[in-house]
């Protein structure tokens, strides 16, 4: 069996959206998960998404269920650096968008001084 069909791939797409939780424990579920709904197809043959979550639960219960699982501290630590990933990026796009309002505001200044024209009129009398 090669691929699943697309509501089993909606539903494991589910579950891996809510696995908040380090990289190494959501890869590991998520194979394993696949291969039970992959057992689960040959021992039922064609099954709906109504199936799969009757047999497994829905995606939130069973990401519920498995971040029960994972210890708090590594689910702690995890939380901790996604924070600080967020707010280095904030920090960087914050920057980024002040120092191009700066740029902008510069150019426009130069920009006015450009657009003034100087005239200078001497009159000469001829005799």
């Amino acid at each position: 069996m090669g691929t699943l069909e697309k509501p089993l791939k909606s539903y494991i797409q589910a579950v891996k959206r809510l696995l908040i939780c380090p990289k190494s424990y959501r890869s590991g579920f998520l194979a394993d998960m696949e291969h039970d709904i992959r057992q689960f197809l040959l021992e039922n043959g064609p099954v709906s998404y109504p199936d799969v979550v009757r047999n497994f639960g829905t995606p939130q219960e069973l990401a519920k269920l498995y971040l029960e699982n994972v210890p708090p501290e590594e689910l702690a630590a995890y939380s901790a650096k996604k924070k600080r990933h967020f707010r280095i990026i904030s920090v960087f796009l914050i920057l980024l968008v002040s120092i191009s309002i700066l740029s902008l505001y510069t150019s426009l200044q130069e920009a006015k001084k450009l657009d003034a024209i100087y005239v200078e009129e001497t009159i000469q009398v001829i005799e």
